[in-house]
């Protein structure tokens, strides 16, 4: 099991995507647990999204049209990975 903040590369663009509203607040509150924060407030402040960005500053935001783009890229700087591969229990 691996930890969000394991997943920060300075040299890519990492998403995670959440299969449902449940698993993005599971997602938001281990996050908090880890110490992220979501444009300066608690991640379980937030409402729930099916994609997110884990930025290198341990901070992570929602993803715009952009964002989108660049993760259904499949490029070489861009990970995706579903956020049950993440959770803890």
């Amino acid at each position: 099991m691996k930890t969000i903040e394991s997943l920060i590369n300075a040299s890519k663009k990492v998403y995670v995507r959440m299969s449902s509203d449940e698993i993005c607040c599971r997602f938001f509150a281990q996050a908090e647990r880890e110490g992220f924060l979501f444009g300066g407030e608690k991640p379980t402040d937030k409402h729930p999204t099916d994609l997110i960005a884990v930025l290198p500053d341990k901070t992570i935001c929602y993803v715009g049209t952009i964002g989108r783009i660049a993760a259904g890229s499949r490029a070489e700087n861009v990970c995706i990975v579903n956020a049950e591969e993440i959770l803890t229990q």
